[in-house]
């Protein structure tokens, strides 16, 4: 899952952090970052699988007895240049229509935030035991609850000490099993 590109080119591009950096690079105002994003949570969902492990890890977690629910950092819509599309909605229904279903079979486990503020306080209010993100600064924001064991999804090892990183969401259901 490391973040990055090989080269300038688009083709080499091994993950979406790649590409975000990639294009941030060649354009400061941040607009092509923002065109590809509308793709990618939009017409790309329809070629999105879950993580490696992200069955495995709910049921596994299911049976354990966890209520499973899902914190995220969206606005409601693609901008104005990207159409204005639904972006809850859309993610709602890539949900709905996939292999997570059965995990959250209805929206009130599935919570939008529209900042990372927001996303923390979500996070406290629903006293979790555990929490999964991609992005760094989720964890660096202030307020987060470092009582959660918490898990960012990287190869490389990170300076936060209260955060284990991880390759996949598989590799955290093996670290919850060995702490049983």
């Amino acid at each position: 899952m490391t973040e990055y590109c090989n080269t300038n080119s688009l083709e080499e591009c091994k993950t979406i952090g790649g590409l975000r950096a990639l294009l941030r690079t060649s354009d400061s105002s941040g607009r092509q970052w923002q065109v590809a994003q509308g793709w990618l949570y939009t017409e790309g969902l329809n070629f999105a699988h879950p993580g490696l492990g992200a069955v495995g890890l709910c049921e596994y977690l299911k049976t354990k007895g966890f209520e499973l629910q899902i914190v995220s950092h969206k606005t409601t819509h693609t901008p104005d240049f990207c159409g204005g599309k639904p972006l809850r909605e859309i993610a709602n229904k890539w949900v709905a229509d996939g292999e997570l279903s059965a995990y959250f079979p209805d929206t009130t486990m599935i919570h939008y935030e529209s900042t990372r503020k927001l996303k923390v306080e979500r996070i406290q209010a629903l006293n979790l035991n555990f929490f999964v993100d991609d992005l760094r600064e989720v964890f660096q924001e202030p307020g987060y609850p470092k009582e959660v064991t918490s898990f960012l999804l990287q190869d490389a090892a990170n300076e936060l000490s209260w955060v284990k990183s991880v390759p996949s969401l598989a590799a955290i259901q093996e670290m919850i099993e060995n702490e049983e």
